[in-house]
């Protein structure tokens, strides 16, 4: 992947963000962005397309060359409802844990091994979270699921993040998280029809964007707990340094 051709597009993208949504140069901008993010992830072995209407990478347009929330946004007014692809997503759970365990975490409590197995189960140790357990830490978990497209015959491929919190020794499904979404580059949307090692290749590419976003908020964390570490010390420090000072004095 092309650094250099990604710090481009989100220049111009930056760019597109001060001007009109009708002004022509910010359809152009938006356009040049994109050609620059395909031509950044290289040859890959699934479909790497850009939507003319909304100028993200898709795997997948429909026979006007649109992709599929763009699809639906043409034909809203002929159909039930808007295409939301978040509506068809498997709602998140953990597996079932065994009856004493459920009783124990509804009480707000449970083994430490349990806690322990969940927890690895999702984060990293050190890399997308803290190395032991933690309440209330979220994570952005990648899940895939098929939908029919808006119109046509064809079943998509989706690619989405679920916001996960830890709570009570287990992950739950969250509203949001604090770090938000992350930023979509890779496609996240493929006919069902796509050769499997293709639809694998993206998946593992999807979630391996997942990761990093995870990464990098755990990063950011880290730096700000140290910072407020730091902080604090230095507060001990001047507060010793006052009492020391004051005593002297009297």
């Amino acid at each position: 992947m092309d650094a250099a051709l990604l710090a481009q597009a989100d220049a111009l993208d930056g760019e597109a963000a001060g001007l009109d949504e009708a002004e022509p140069r910010r359809s152009e901008l938006l356009k040049r962005a994109a050609e620059l993010r395909v031509q950044a992830l290289g040859a890959r072995p699934y479909p790497v397309l850009v939507c003319p209407a909304c100028f993200c990478l898709t795997g997948w347009l429909d026979d006007d060359g649109v992709c599929a929330v763009d699809a639906a946004r043409r034909d809203v007014g002929a159909t039930s409802g808007f295409y939301d692809v978040r509506d068809s997503r498997p709602r998140y759970e953990d597996p079932p844990a065994p009856l004493a365990s459920r009783i124990g975490r509804a009480l707000g409590f449970g083994t430490r091994r349990e806690r322990e197995r969940a927890w690895l189960a999702r984060v990293e140790p050190g890399q997308t979270g803290p190395t032991q357990p933690e309440e209330g830490w979220e994570l952005e978990w990648p899940i895939s699921f098929e939908r029919q497209a808006p119109s046509g015959p064809h079943l998509l491929v989706h690619f989405d993040t679920q916001s996960i919190r830890f709570d009570q020794g287990a992950w739950r499904e969250a509203d949001t998280t604090r770090g938000g979404k992350p930023p979509r580059l890779f496609p996240r949307e493929f006919s069902a029809s796509l050769a499997t090692d293709a639809l694998a290749e993206a998946w593992a590419d999807f979630k391996e964007e997942a990761t990093a976003h995870n990464r990098a908020l755990w990063t950011a964390e880290v730096a700000a707990r140290e910072a407020r570490t730091a902080a604090e010390e230095e507060r001990r420090l001047a507060a010793e340094t006052e009492r020391g000072t004051s005593g002297l004095l009297g």
